[in-house]
């Protein structure tokens, strides 16, 4: 599929390029929106997962016209966040999709102006992640270990310290080769789980919370939200309304 094409005011040829590469990347979202959160661009990769045949399809609509609505209004939120100036570099997602299809990405989204400094739009990316950890190394124990005891109170320094290194030297190396911070990947673990339990019981959401090693219900909430774009209840009436699956 070829691109749909850009208003004038965004057809410049440094941009134009960059898009003609992007719209092949297999493993990564890319788009760009105008002012009122509208999709004026949308890679083959995002097009795919929304299932739509033809570019022309996505152009003028928001995210809640192709998202689940509860999580396309959550989207767009976080565009006006952006358009008001606040960057947003590699924020660890679990994008959800109509149908299904969804998997952990870091997200990337920055302003797009004139010549003049007026802003016009966004641009953003999201790379997806690997699905399961690497083997056969003191790293990919330690992240083994944090999926096997994500429900326990873990410190990334004793993280570090079962495989030797310094606590500077452990998260780089972590970050090296999988792409996220120690931090990121407790927190990846402890939502996969607390989506499993979301979809397969009846558990109260604060007892999940718990299962999931977050003592305090609130912060369980908020990052819970902030990764998947929509509180803990709010899933769980996705789930059932839309079929998803966090793929977990």
């Amino acid at each position: 599929m070829r691109p749909s094409p850009l208003p004038e005011e965004f057809s410049t040829p440094g941009l134009l390029t960059l898009l003609e590469l992007l719209h092949f990347l297999p493993d990564t979202v890319a788009f760009i929106k105008d002012i009122q959160g509208r999709y004026l661009y949308g890679n083959d990769t995002l097009l795919r997962r929304l299932r739509l045949s033809d570019p022309g399809a996505l152009t003028g609509k928001q995210a809640s016209d192709v998202f689940p609505a509860a999580l396309g209004q959550s989207y767009t939120q976080q565009d006006l966040v952006v358009l008001t100036g606040k960057t947003l570099t590699e924020h660890l997602e679990l994008h959800l999709y109509m149908g299904g299809r969804s998997g952990w990405c870091l997200t990337t989204k920055r302003v797009l102006t004139t010549p003049g400094g007026q802003v016009i739009g966004l641009m953003g990316i999201s790379r997806d992640l690997p699905v399961s950890p690497s083997s056969g190394s003191a790293l990919s124990e330690a992240v083994t270990f944090i999926h096997d005891h994500y429900a326990q109170p873990l410190q990334i320094a004793a993280l570090a310290q079962r495989t030797q290194m310094s606590l500077l030297t452990f998260e780089r190396q972590i970050k090296r080769v999988y792409g996220v911070t120690p931090s990121q990947l407790l927190i990846r673990a402890r939502v996969e789980a607390a989506t499993r339990l979301l979809q397969t019981t009846d558990l109260p959401v604060a007892r999940i919370a718990v299962e999931c090693g977050y003592f305090d219900h609130s912060a369980f909430t908020r990052i819970f939200r902030a990764t998947v774009g929509v509180t803990p209840r709010q899933y769980r009436l996705l789930f059932h309304q839309e079929g998803l699956n966090s793929g977990a």
